[in-house]
């Protein structure tokens, strides 16, 4: 064409386009579905686990609380090293040993023979380096949680101020008499001192601050404890279990406790001190707020557990909203208002004025994307958490198996009685259908397992609510509530009731989640699939065998398989078992939420959800590390074929987005004659040095390819990273060599 050097051949391009697009580089999971087994366990974890003993009558008369380790060998056989306290004593070592089995659908059961006699339900999730678990023994009613731990830990490894944020109990000596939740900040020095200065909430207008000081230890396998005091010499014990050791997060288990006085469990987090501001929570964050009342005699005299939405404005006002349950009443609907403060050390507080009277503590962490909350108002002592890392939703944003576990309390009328818990998988086909079978566990009784699945209809909003009612062989129905989380929509939040059983907790995908098997088809970049662009599709059993198409138009069936967008057929580059490439149709809007679904003879998938953005999103294919880079004498460049300086080249990648175009876009054809330069800013850099960029666009005669000439920058002998950039939106960095 003139006006610019296209290099190649478009016979030749086109090939070349079909050679990048059509090997299968990655192999992931099959959209929506997976299987797991004993080998998905098979490393060590930090654990927290929780134990509640209640009577039928909902009194209180024993509770657990521990962190510290499990390791799975990968085959049958697990031991837990843990550091428990219990309203008779703290800072007990236990050691539980025992087997355990895992399902395909990633439920397991971990049966506890040595040390103590218990039956565990471990939910797996993230590809095996997560769980969660609920299950009991003749005392107590357990809930848990487990990540994939490191090693090499050392006193240095915690040092900095971090967030602190824990759900306990008060006591009376042995006995316990109320709730006692808290939240503030640790500060470690990273040579074995330590302060703390934690609200404790244990009523309404009952809030008092811990100001503690003392020494503490990590040993090498990130198990860690400390001994302080208070000015009253009061003594106090925390025990801790590291998960993360990342430079800007650090995350750790901890369970705080003075004898005869409370026992509290919680979690820690790297904290942004001296950078926290009102402004920097701006937007909807995810809500689970839970409320416990428990009198002085240890009954439960009454609890709450919401789901919903905290929008702060930035400037010091929040509303809360969504839906709660009670022993009385469920599926209820919430909004309160009032106002936040958030000072430098992220340590602040939320004053609820309408709709609620109640006053709470707030510590913020993850650069403001998390918080963690404790108070009270007239009823109950809460806790709760919120996160805004969140996706746009549509009903195909809930897609795939979910495992989970809640947590509760079975009612008998407005009466509360025993503590339960549940752990199970969902189902969900991404265009509105739910299946879930789970077991419910209560403390001195035999798990009860409901194998056949409860099934119903789920349907999902725009700010990723979910509403799910589901119903069993009688009849009997269970409504669940959830808010999605995740930039997948790979976690959520859950709310869940029938007539006896209320409970809350959280649900993981527990494979890679189907929105994750769809990206960028050079990149693999999630939310990089603009109009027109190419698009890589990750599953099992997506075709027969391998298949490419060889002509233009692009053909919409390979073999037996197509993919719909949105209901409209998608031209396909390349299909297999495992991998499918395809053009994102020119048609589907912008800055919208699609719905992919694969079909392979008669074997339709669900439904998947991937975010279509309006702008570029370009991704370089990398071979080796090395990007598609065609000299200015038309020769592909290499290690031993660099570019001279000055010289015009040409680099090719998708995604380009919208473009100025020289003729009709029709999906599936080659793209039209002449210069259809992308219509969003653009830039390129090798190495960090700016290039001029000569043509950025569609490439004439391929289908979804787009190129760039630029000219090479005054760079020094070498290979450097070559970076496109459109619309603010920088690509992945392969290299391209320099010859001089």
């Amino acid at each position: 064409m003139e006006g610019y050097p296209l290099k190649l051949s478009q016979l030749t391009l086109h090939l070349l386009f079909l050679g990048i697009f059509a090997i299968p580089l990655m192999a992931q999971t099959q959209i929506g579905g997976g299987t797991c087994s004993s080998a998905s366990l098979n490393t060590t974890y930090a654990v927290s686990i929780s134990g509640r003993q209640v009577t039928s009558a909902g009194n209180f008369t024993s509770i657990l609380q521990a962190n510290g380790s499990a390791t799975f060998d990968g085959l049958s056989k697990v031991t837990l090293t843990l550091t428990a306290g219990t309203n008779q004593a703290l800072g007990m070592p236990l050691n539980w040993s025992g087997s355990y089995s895992v399902q395909a659908n990633c439920a397991a059961v971990v049966t506890i023979t040595s040390g103590g006699t218990a039956t565990l339900n471990v939910m797996v999730y993230n590809q095996g380096k997560d769980f969660e678990l609920t299950g009991s023994d003749a005392t107590y009613s357990y809930t848990g949680s487990g990540v994939t731990q490191p090693s090499g830990c050392s006193i240095t490894t915690m040092n900095g101020a971090y967030t602190f944020a824990a759900t306990g109990f008060s006591l009376n000596a042995t006995s316990v008499n109320g709730v006692a939740n808290g939240a503030g900040l640790l500060q470690f020095d990273g040579q074995g001192n330590m302060t703390a200065s934690v609200s404790r909430v244990v009523a309404e207008a009952t809030t008092s601050v811990l100001t503690l000081s003392g020494s503490y230890t990590v040993t090498s396998d990130c198990l860690g404890s400390a001994t302080l005091t208070d000015s009253n010499s009061h003594s106090y014990a925390m025990s801790f279990s590291i998960y993360s050791v990342a430079a800007a997060n650090t995350s750790f288990y901890a369970t705080l406790a003075q004898a005869e006085a409370f026992l509290m469990s919680g979690g820690g987090h790297t904290a942004s001190s001296g950078t926290c501001a009102a402004s920097d929570l701006n937007g909807t964050y995810s809500l689970t707020l839970s409320g416990r009342a428990i009198s002085s005699a240890g009954e439960y005299a009454g609890s709450v557990q919401e789901i919903g939405t905290a929008t702060f404005d930035g400037q010091g006002n929040v509303t809360l909203a969504g839906t709660d349950n009670t022993n009385v009443a469920q599926g209820t609907p919430f909004s309160y208002q009032g106002t936040y403060a958030l000072p430098p050390n992220c340590d602040g507080a939320v004053t609820l004025t309408s709709g609620n009277t109640a006053a709470f503590t707030l510590v913020v962490w993850s650069s403001a994307t998390q918080f963690n909350i404790v108070g009270s108002d007239a009823n109950y002592v809460y806790s709760g958490s919120g996160t805004n890392n969140h996706p746009v939703c549509a009903t195909p944003t809930l897609s795939g198996e979910y495992t989970y576990t809640a947590s509760g309390f079975t009612s008998t009328g407005a009466m509360q009685n025993t503590a339960q818990d549940e752990a199970g998988v969902l189902q969900f086909d991404g265009q509105g259908n739910v299946t879930a079978t789970f077991t419910d566990t209560q403390s001195g009784m035999s798990p009860v397992s409901i194998p056949a699945p409860l099934s119903g209809t789920y349907t999902v909003t725009s700010n990723c609510f979910v509403s799910a009612a589901l119903h069993d062989a009688s009849g009997d129905t269970t409504v669940f509530y959830f808010v999605i989380l995740g930039v997948y929509g790979e976690n959520l939040d859950l709310l869940a009731d029938n007539l006896e059983f209320v409970r809350t907790g959280s649900a993981h995908s527990a494979f890679v989640n189907p929105s994750q098997g769809i990206g960028n088809v050079a990149s693999y970049a999630y939310s990089a699939t603009p109009p027109g662009s190419v698009f890589a599709l990750f599953g099992e059993n997506l075709a027969s065998k391998a298949d490419t198409a060889i002509t233009t138009p692009i053909p919409t069936k390979l073999l037996n398989t197509t993919v719909t967008v949105n209901g409209e057929l998608a031209p396909l580059f390349y299909v297999s078992t495992g991998q499918i490439d395809a053009q994102m149709p020119w048609d589907i809007p912008g800055n919208s939420v699609a719905s992919v679904i694969v079909t392979s003879g008669t074997s339709a998938s669900n439904a998947a959800a991937v975010y279509v953005p309006a702008t570029g999103t370009p991704g370089i294919n990398s071979l080796g590390n090395r990007a598609p880079v065609v000299n200015a004498d038309g020769t592909v460049n290499s290690a031993g074929n660099g570019a001279k300086v000055g010289d015009e080249v040409v680099v090719y990648f998708t995604g380009g987005g919208p473009v100025d175009a020289s003729g009709k876009l029709t999906t599936g054809d080659p793209s039209p004659a002449g210069l259809s330069p992308v219509t969003g800013d653009n830039s390129i850099t090798v190495g960090g040095a700016q290039a001029q960029v000569v043509y950025m666009g569609l490439s004439p005669g391929s289908v979804g390819l787009y190129q760039a000439n630029f000219i090479v920058p005054q760079l020094a002998k070498g290979s450097y990273a070559v970076i496109v950039t459109i619309a603010g939106y920088a690509s992945n960095n392969p290299v391209m060599t320099v010859s001089n």
